[in-house]
């Protein structure tokens, strides 16, 4: 099966956008301006962030963040909290995992977890 590289989020404001995953990963974007930025995550994925066409909502998407272990899951929650990540369900145990939900200022939905 062939892996994906590219994560891309169609946002309303990429300027906004990216000040929001700017804090939250801890990192610059490697290009940024009016219509686009674009982050490159540790695994290597590229995150973008285009401006929406002609302003018009388009259906949130989901993305996972994969951690080792629940205590990770913990420490990250605490962190994109300080970070003013929009938590929406908290860290919870589940049949699968530890993990919990945040909202970007779009309302994709950010998932967060690891594995049992």
């Amino acid at each position: 099966m062939t892996e994906t590289d590219d994560i891309l989020l169609d946002v309303a404001d990429p300027e906004v956008s990216a000040r929001f995953y700017e804090r939250l990963l801890a990192s610059r974007p490697v290009q940024a301006g009016a219509d686009r930025a674009l982050f490159v995550l540790a695994s290597g994925r590229r995150l973008s962030l285009w401006r929406r066409i002609d302003g018009r909502a388009s259906a949130a998407v989901q993305v996972g963040f994969r951690l080792e272990g629940a205590a990770a899951v913990d420490d990250l929650h605490i962190d994109w909290w300080d970070r003013g990540a929009r938590i929406v369900t908290p860290p919870a145990d589940m049949a699968q995992g530890r993990g919990f939900v945040a909202h970007d200022p779009d309302g994709h939905r950010l998932c967060v977890f690891a594995l049992a």
